[in-house]
């Protein structure tokens, strides 16, 4: 019998955190990719709502959110398997770490070794 030319040490695997930096509010998080919808989710204060999964054989893989609070929403891609440069400043080979703060929604730069802002918040549509 021969072995599978893909196994899971091949395809990479990748966790990606939105970590809630607000002071005093709950943000509210909702992401999913074409196969995934991972369900609302409120990220208490200071608190990390993790997942993860290996990128598809094609290297397609694309998770987007919306993130939400009484100050703003914002829908953004939060995973681009695609975009080499997404992948090697600033997730790098693991993980890709964004953070909600007042001012708009941070992604750690690996090349950069900072948080930057990469999106502002949209007014809240009522």
């Amino acid at each position: 019998m021969g072995q599978s030319l893909v196994t899971p040490s091949l395809i990479p695997k990748y966790h990606v955190h939105i970590i809630n930096g607000f002071q005093n509010e709950t943000l509210g998080a909702h992401c999913k990719s074409k196969d995934d919808d991972l369900g609302i989710q409120q990220i208490p204060v200071h608190g990390d709502f993790e997942w993860h999964f290996h990128v598809n054989f094609i290297g397609s893989t694309l998770f987007f959110c919306r993130l939400w609070w009484s100050g703003g929403d914002k829908v953004f891609d939060a995973f681009v398997a695609a975009d080499k440069r997404f992948i090697n400043n600033d997730c790098g080979p693991s993980d890709c770490w964004w953070k909600a703060l007042e001012d708009g929604i941070y992604l750690y730069s690996i090349k950069h070794e900072e948080y930057r802002r990469k999106y502002l918040w949209e007014p809240k549509k009522i």
